[in-house]
C-alpha cells in the first residue's frame, strides 16, 4: 500500500516506527518502571521465568537471584531447552580486569569475582543441556538485560550503585524498531564476543 501511494510506512503508520516518534508511540513498549531492581516484585520475575517458552537471553555481571527464584529454577530452564527453547546466559569473566574495575567502582571490596563464580556454580545441568549456551564476556556493561520471549527487564547502571539499586525498565516488544529492539541488539552485539563457559571438574568428578 505504501508503495502504491508513494509514501513510506512510517509516515502512514507512525506507530510502526516508535524510534522516530515522540510521546506515546516511543514509550508504548514500557510496561512499567521501577526506581530499583529490588523493587521489581518477585512474582514478576517468577512469572517471566515460568511463562517463557521460546527464548531466554540474559546478560549481566552476576545474577544468582534469577537462579534462586524457584527451588528448581535451573532444572526448569533445562526442561524449556529440551522442549525447544533457546537459552543464552552471559556472565562477566571473573578473571577479567574489567570485573576488578567494576568491583572497585561499586565498592564491593573484592567480592564481585566470587559472586560471579557463585552464580556459575548454580547453573547445574544447564551447561550440558542442548539449546542452552553459557558464555563469559569482558564488556563494560552499562545495563543488564533479562529477556523472556517478548518481555524484558533492563537495569541501567548508576555510578557507584550496586545491581539491586539500579533502576529497572519493564518492556514488551511491539515493533522491530522500538526500545526493546535497541536492548535486543545490544545483547546480540555482546553475545558475539563471549567465550563459551566450560564447567570446572574437581578430581572427585564433581563440577564446580
Amino acid at each position: 500500500m505504501a508503495s502504491a501511494l508513494g509514501e513510506s510506512e512510517s509516515s502512514l503508520w507512525p506507530a510502526t516506527r516508535p524510534d522516530i516518534s515522540a510521546g506515546a508511540p516511543a514509550t508504548a513498549e514500557v510496561i512499567g518502571a521501577y526506581a530499583h531492581r529490588a523493587d521489581v516484585p518477585n512474582e514478576v520475575w517468577t512469572s517471566l521465568l515460568l511463562s517463557a517458552t521460546q527464548r531466554i537471553d540474559i546478560i549481566g555481571y552476576a545474577y544468582p537471584f534469577v537462579l534462586e527464584l524457584l527451588p528448581d529454577a535451573a532444572d526448569l530452564i533445562a526442561d524449556k531447552c529440551r522442549n525447544g527453547a533457546s537459552v543464552r546466559l552471559a556472565f562477566a569473566d571473573p578473571e577479567s580486569a574489567h570485573v576488578a574495575e567494576r568491583d572497585a567502582l561499586e565498592q564491593m571490596q573484592g567480592t564481585l569475582p566470587g559472586r560471579i563464580r557463585n552464580a556459575l556454580s548454580m547453573i547445574g545441568p544447564l551447561a550440558e543441556t542442548p539449546g542452552c549456551r553459557i558464555g563469559l564476556h569482558t564488556t563494560h556493561l552499562y545495563n543488564s538485560v533479562f529477556r523472556f520471549d517478548d518481555l524484558m527487564l533492563v537495569t541501567p547502571y548508576l555510578v557507584r550503585a550496586r545491581g539491586y539499586q539500579h533502576p529497572a525498565l519493564y518492556l514488551r516488544k511491539l515493533s522491530p524498531y522500538g526500545l526493546f529492539a535497541s536492548f535486543e541488539d545490544q545483547f546480540e552485539q555482546i553475545w558475539g564476543t563471549v567465550t563459551p563457559y566450560l564447567q570446572e571438574v574437581n578430581p572427585d568428578g564433581l563440577t564446580a
